[in-house]
């Protein structure tokens, strides 16, 4: 009898432990709660600006068809930190300014950053140029006519359906463009970079990913320290520079696209599977020559893979 209490005790013991942990483990992983909600809305015309800076969130904007900027912003952490996060949103002509500060930049800054969440989102008219920043977070542009610049020390970059200039950058996350006529320069310190079904040159660099291109109408910039490279065209070459240190490199034109060639390994093979006017000795790893009686260049350099040149 004394053995079946002293089981009993131990299953209860252990209980009370898994049942400690579980609740101590859920107050780590998520915020205590607590949450403020801040909405503000301006009439504007066509044609002004968004700036929004802020210490911390994600920011997510969106065109209409309004002549209205509605601005919210949801947060979600400890009660003390949620309090000391202000809010400003103020009306310059037909500009917008928002700003998300904490009250206290101290180390106590960073301590909270962990644990505490703001959202930002933003409508605006469909003509509306826009600057954004925030230091951890995701920043996504949609449907908008204007210039369009941001960036974010922590998160995923987005631009789509856009019709102006566009530059971006993140220093630790993803970058996604589809839709987007204009020129465009978006760079990522470490993650993939993906765009689609682009119009106008385009820059894009990775220190650490792939670089994906399908579908662009225009010069192309493409380079990664630490992935594959992967460039389709449409219509005419209107030249392309593209080049990894770790990776294959494949690159897809039209089939009676003009181009001067300069492809290179040290590291793989080269191929083209379309006819190459070559002068000189012909090698393995490297194929320098005309395509369809020439054009713009097209430059493909990999220190490790392989490289081939395919028609559409």
């Amino acid at each position: 009898m004394k053995m079946l209490r002293s089981g009993a005790e131990i299953l209860l013991m252990l209980l009370c432990v898994a049942t400690f942990s579980s609740c101590a483990e859920r107050r780590m992983d998520a915020p205590s709660g607590d949450t403020r909600h801040f909405e503000k809305k301006f009439t504007v015309a066509p044609g002004g600006s968004l700036v929004l800076k802020t210490d911390v969130g994600s920011v997510s904007v969106k065109g209409g068809s309004g002549s209205e900027v509605s601005v919210v912003v949801d947060l979600r952490g400890r009660e003390r930190d949620v309090n000391r996060f202000e809010i400003s949103a103020d009306q310059h002509g037909n500009d917008v300014e928002v700003r998300g500060e904490f009250k206290e930049k101290m180390s106590s800054w960073f301590h909270g950053f962990n644990n505490f969440d703001a959202r930002f989102v933003v409508l605006v008219p469909h003509e509306y140029s826009v600057e954004l920043r925030t230091s951890g977070g995701n920043v996504e542009v949609i449907a908008l006519k204007g210039r369009v610049r941001g960036g974010t020390s922590g998160g995923d970059v987005t631009a789509q359906e856009v019709e102006g200039e566009v530059t971006m950058e993140t220093s630790g996350g993803s970058i996604h463009a589809e839709k987007v006529t204009g020129p465009v320069k978006m760079k990522t310190s470490g993650g993939d970079v993906r765009a689609v079904s682009m119009t106008g040159d385009v820059d894009l660099r990775t220190s650490g990913g792939n670089v994906w291109v399908e579908g662009v109408d225009g010069k192309v910039e493409a380079h990664t320290s630490g992935g594959n490279v992967h460039v389709k065209v449409n219509g005419a070459n209107k030249g392309i520079h593209a080049e990894t240190s770790g990776g294959n490199i494949e690159l897809t034109i039209a089939k009676d696209a003009g181009a001067e060639l300069d492809l290179s390994t040290s590291g793989g093979g080269v191929t083209c599977d379309m006819p190459v006017t070559v002068s000189g000795r012909i090698k393995e790893d490297r194929i320098h020559g005309t395509l369809n009686g020439g054009g713009p260049s097209i430059y493909a350099h990999t220190s490790g893979g392989d490289v081939r040149v395919r028609p559409l």
